[in-house]
């Protein structure tokens, strides 16, 4: 890790920022991981869990049109307290409006915190370790989520109290954390950010879109098996488990190979697969754990190929990762909309998986037109 930096006080701020990053998901991973069955148990349905994200995407696309200027140290902190926010809407659920409220607040906590990582995590990286930076910052969130959901469900097994308790506790760290951290300046220029991601906005667009299988279908459907917090809990570790290993292996070799879109493909493919085989899963947890575990296997792998992409593609780096989250947001929000449109027709749905199946074989032919056919853009 410490060769990624060549100078001393660069391998320090790197060093220093995956500490904070790391206390921030522990932060985050703790006091919503197993949220699910509480939701469940306070009267909220699967449809308005799915509502519910379409708010919190809403909402970041939303406010990327809105922001002109914003330090990251402001922004970090702001994200933090609108997660204190989410957790007071939640705590004690009233109506369903409230729900939808709390999440208004995740989707601002997505930008405010994504947009200035992004763009600190790349300016301290060297170009030639872009693969393996991206490896590093993607294999984080599954090792927080290895522990971070163990703990959670066995104490919300005992009462949801010591969640709420404990996750305030472990916002002070970030908190603290943040004062070491480069205090950049971001500006929002929306047109600008749209333009510089011309060659990439519609592969950020359809993987979004697809993404409502990891932020929306995983979640709420493995309620359909798994109904307590504390095997929740293990669950959400098992598909993290998954993700560890392979993913700082493939950032390493895609590093020296310098073509990650040649793994681009197959990962692609193996997904949209995968996601066609999910309805063949909705009654059969044994299935449902292989077929998560294989997306959750592959789905790091895919987030280092595309982060990549946008360092190796895009030379305005801040443009560059506001446009994107702004894609990405709307994405979300279609994909997921898509999956609450489906709960009115099926239940359990089923017509949502060949959607998103379908959305994910777009990719590759959409990379493979423009690289070989049209020859519009070169991709690393």
């Amino acid at each position: 890790m410490l060769r990624l930096l060549t100078s001393n006080s660069r391998r320090q701020q790197f060093f220093t920022l995956l500490i904070f990053f790391a206390s921030y998901l522990w932060y985050r991973v703790f006091s919503t991981s197993v949220l699910p069955p509480y939701y469940l148990n306070q009267g909220i349905s699967y449809q308005q869990m799915a509502l519910g994200s379409v708010f919190a995407f809403l909402s970041a696309a939303i406010i990327v049109v809105v922001l002109s200027r914003i330090r990251s140290l402001i922004s970090w902190r702001l994200a933090l307290l609108c997660y204190v926010c989410f957790l007071f809407l939640v705590i004690y659920l009233s109506s369903p409006w409230q729900f939808y409220l709390a999440h208004v607040f995740v989707g601002l906590a997505i930008i405010l915190f994504w947009v200035p990582y992004n763009i600190v995590h790349y300016k301290l990286t060297p170009k030639h370790r872009t693969g393996y930076s991206s490896a590093i910052l993607f294999s984080i969130p599954p090792l927080v989520s290895l522990i971070a959901p163990l703990l959670a469900g066995f104490l919300a097994q005992i009462d949801y109290k010591y969640i709420w308790i404990f996750s305030f506790l472990f916002f002070l760290i970030p908190v603290y954390l943040s004062k070491f951290q480069k205090n950049i300046l971001i500006k929002f220029n929306f047109k600008a950010s749209l333009q510089e991601i011309k060659s990439t906005r519609i592969l950020f667009f359809l993987q979004a879109i697809w993404e409502a299988v990891i932020f929306s279908i995983i979640p709420i459907f493995s309620l359909f098996f798994i109904k307590s917090p504390a095997k929740y809990g293990i669950y959400l570790a098992y598909l993290s488990l998954m993700a560890i290993l392979a993913n700082l292996t493939l950032g390493h070799i895609t590093d020296k190979l310098q073509k990650r879109t040649i793994f681009l493909y197959p990962l692609t493919i193996i997904l949209a697969i995968t996601t066609l085989l999910f309805p063949l899963a909705l009654k059969n947890i044994t299935w449902w754990i292989i077929i998560t575990g294989i997306i959750q296997f592959i789905v790091p792998l895919f987030w280092n190929m595309v982060t990549s992409m946008v360092v190796d593609v895009h030379q305005n780096l801040n443009r560059a990762f506001i446009g994107r989250e702004f894609v990405l947001s709307v994405g979300r929000a279609i994909g997921i909309f898509a999956v609450f449109i489906n709960f009115y027709f099926q239940s359990p749905p089923t017509y949502i998986f060949y959607f998103l199946g379908g959305i994910m074989l777009l990719f590759p032919i959409v990379l493979f037109y423009n690289t070989k056919i049209s020859k519009r853009y070169n991709y690393l």
